[in-house]
């Protein structure tokens, strides 16, 4: 994975342009919420706070990949597959006492 930045111009609403200057506001909720979720780095100036904006949103297409592929993988499943991990699951804890 290449670590090089690219630069690109992003159309934002002045509804969305509030709510980044509010993140980049101390004591707002926008700004608590931000650097909970990213430390306080993402609020240092108005480009950390994009990137930060764009990190987030990108983990959230991630976690919804991630779900769509658990979603496709278990019914893909048939009840032989289902039988064997009942198994597997009961030996481990046959093993365990």
């Amino acid at each position: 994975m290449t670590t090089e930045t690219i630069r690109k111009t992003v159309p934002i609403t002045p509804d969305e342009q509030a709510i980044l200057d509010e993140s980049r506001t101390k004591g707002s909720a926008a700004y608590q919420a931000l650097t909970d979720l990213l430390g306080p780095e993402a609020a240092r100036s108005e480009a950390a706070t994009l990137h930060g904006a764009l990190t987030l949103g990108l983990s959230v297409i991630r976690e919804r990949m991630a779900d769509q592929g658990y979603t496709a993988l278990a019914a893909a499943q048939d009840d032989e597959d289902r039988a064997y991990h009942a198994a597997m699951r009961n030996r481990r804890r046959d093993t365990k006492d």
